[in-house]
């Protein structure tokens, strides 16, 4: 059967193809489908149920192959690459390309790798076992708005009048930007607030549904808060190249205020600030995630 299938492996500093030679993948299970808690409870003489919480699993993986080696001392170091790479307890990024498409998971695993001698001399299997506790898989590249950033002016061939000098940028005004989120599942995201200058209490609203973020703060020029909204939920502030954990300052009294996720479809998110708006960027960072590959 043809195919364009690849399987690549990445850890901090390492990286292996499993589908390509010496390596290859006869097998995999649990890059598709997801299993589904549906708690539900049932009244006295009710017929069915009503569904109470709905909620995913962590997703297991399991990857079988084989190995293929001239000789035994070459099928001890290919043993050895796969080993160095399924480490226990290191952060694995699962990284599946297929029709074109590219999607990625970070996973542990959860067996590492487990070795079978075939009937053919020059060929073993090996199988291991994956969990990825964030169930999802994600895009290849992540999309980014940014509202009040620098819109370039700067282009070639360059013309500087005399006398007038030449706008290499201007600041955009608008504190109003629809953010849309391409995947059917709710997800998180990365807020960062810039400011370039006194800013007190920043937040971002959804103009429709009012649920919001704020950071109880005083920032000042050149600090960034960056919020991890989803699964993580952290808020550190950077300032001089000094991180701080600014998790304690988050508004959890303001109503809807929480930490902010995107609906599927477009989300009109608009930024602001108590004190100093105007000295106030903003960045959103987010991927598109998918059930399944």
């Amino acid at each position: 059967m043809v195919t364009d299938r690849r399987i690549i492996i990445s850890r901090t500093g390492e990286t292996l193809a499993l589908t390509e030679t010496p390596f290859s993948v006869e097998e995999i299970k649990g890059f598709d489908s997801l299993d589904v808690n549906v708690v539900t409870t049932q009244g006295f003489d009710q017929d069915g149920s009503t569904p109470v919480n709905i909620y995913t699993d962590d997703r297991p993986m399991e990857i079988k192959g084989q190995i293929y080696a001239e000789s035994t001392w070459k099928m001890q170091d290919l043993r050895d690459r796969l080993l160095d790479i399924f480490l226990p307890k290191a952060a694995l990024e699962v990284r599946h390309h297929y029709g074109g498409v590219t999607r990625t998971i970070r996973a542990y695993a959860e067996k590492t790798p487990a070795f079978t001698l075939t009937k053919v001399s020059k060929l073993q299997e090996y199988r291991v076992k994956l969990r990825a506790t964030e169930p999802y898989w994600r895009g290849d590249r992540d999309a980014m708005v940014e509202m009040a950033g620098t819109k370039g002016q700067f282009h070639f061939p360059l013309v500087i009048p005399r006398g007038k000098g030449v706008i290499f940028g201007v600041k955009s005004k608008s504190k109003i930007a629809s953010v849309p989120n391409r995947s059917a599942i709710r997800t998180g995201m990365e807020i960062i607030f810039t400011a370039r200058g006194n800013v007190t209490n920043p937040y971002v609203i959804n103009i429709y549904t009012r649920e919001c973020i704020q950071i109880n703060c005083g920032m000042v020029n050149g600090q960034t808060i960056t919020v991890e909204t989803g699964e993580e939920k952290t808020i550190t502030s950077r300032l001089n190249g000094v991180s701080t954990d600014y998790i304690g300052r988050v508004d959890l009294e303001g109503g809807n205020c929480d930490f902010l996720e995107l609906a599927p479809g477009d989300n009109v998110l608009r930024y602001g600030a108590e004190e100093g708006e105007d000295y106030l960027a903003v960045k959103f960072v987010y991927a598109t995630k998918y059930a399944g590959v």
